[in-house]
């Protein structure tokens, strides 16, 4: 394919290469990135953009040399020389153009078809812009890069699906109880995977009703104030099973807390075992009227999810790379709107 006039170049750090201590010394908090723009103004740099998250630190423009690009992380981050030379990765022209649309597609996220990234994007862009640190070739650039993730959302199921285990037990909630029947759900244990699957309840199921336990009742304290969500001390698991439609067990010891008898005693209906090792009594799982999931079942589910993922990237690709010719179309057409009003030398 012919390259285009005017290259993209984007240089960073991604979750493919490095860890995330690594990629934490390249990050930018917006305080810092409205002095690079208004530093990087002052010197001519006046067309590119920084996309900074947990799982990137990237820079994308036209018309500045790569080490410009290089500079930028080694002045204005913790990132040491050696790091920068270490990590960083460059992408110029049509591997550029190809890597812009890959991410804002999903294509390029730690987890395939996440549309978190959109958001991110836009963000970026838009502060860039407001700083007047953009131009009209790059805006149309980027609108182009989310027009084609919008094209692959809606015409594949790519980002269809589970896929983490915390968000597992929510689909199967959805599944069995739709979004509008309340339950009362117990959550036992908050270290990363309570707290995820409490974040993510609040988020995508509020009716619910939930009281959170925990071995440390500070912790639970904590929680319930930062989620507005009700407590009670470890010592009551008893008294809060046995009211529980949902339980969710999700702590960190090294043998069974929940036995079939609690579970026998209550209005239990399903039970999620997040635990490594199983903190629920292997003989819970013959238990008739209560489904039971540990982590490798929900990890099936998640598996599933993303090897069908996997199958929609070719058609993905595909409306990537229509975007990408009518980009180039537009960009021609510039090229030649350009070269017909610039003012023609006269000779006497």
């Amino acid at each position: 394919m012919e390259k285009l006039a005017q290259g993209l170049v984007v240089v960073g750090v991604n979750y493919r290469k490095t860890s995330l201590e690594i990629r934490n010394k390249f990050a930018f908090t917006p305080d810092l990135l409205r002095r690079v723009y208004e530093e990087q103004i002052s010197q001519g740099n006046r067309s590119f953009f920084i996309l900074s998250t947990c799982n990137r630190t990237e820079i994308y423009g036209v018309n500045i040399a790569t080490d410009a690009y290089i500079e930028i992380f080694s002045n204005y981050t913790t990132a040491s020389e050696e790091d920068v030379k270490a990590f960083t990765f460059i992408k110029q022209d049509d591997e550029a153009i190809h890597h812009l649309f890959r991410v804002s597609s999903g294509l390029d996220s730690q987890i395939l078809g996440d549309y978190e990234i959109i958001g991110q994007l836009k963000n970026a862009f838009s502060f860039a812009k407001t700083c007047g640190c953009t131009d009209g070739y790059l805006e149309k650039l980027v609108n182009s890069a989310l027009q084609a993730s919008r094209q692959v959302r809606n015409r594949t199921s790519i980002s269809d699906g589970t896929t983490s285990v915390s968000y597992a037990v929510i689909q199967q909630l959805k599944q069995f109880f739709g979004d509008d029947e309340a339950q009362n759900i117990c959550l036992l244990g908050m270290g990363k995977f309570g707290e995820l699957t409490l974040k993510n309840l609040k988020h995508y199921l509020p009716q619910h009703k939930l009281l959170v336990l925990n071995r440390s009742e500070l912790r639970s304290k904590e929680i319930s104030e930062k989620y507005q969500v009700s407590y009670a001390p470890i010592e009551k698991v008893d008294q809060a099973i046995c009211h529980t439609d949902i339980l969710v067990v999700a702590t960190s010891a090294d043998h069974p807390l929940i036995t079939k008898k609690q579970i026998e005693d209550s209005t239990i209906k399903i039970v999620f075992d997040l635990s490594v090792p199983s903190n629920v009594s292997q003989d819970v799982r013959s238990l008739e009227g209560v489904m039971f999931f540990d982590v490798d079942s929900l990890s099936e589910i998640v598996n599933g999810t993303i090897a069908k993922r996997t199958n929609e990237i070719p058609l993905a690709l595909t409306i990537i790379d229509e975007h990408i010719v009518m980009f180039r179309q537009w960009e021609t057409r510039r090229s030649l709107y350009t070269a017909s009003v610039e003012p023609k030398a006269v000779f006497n």
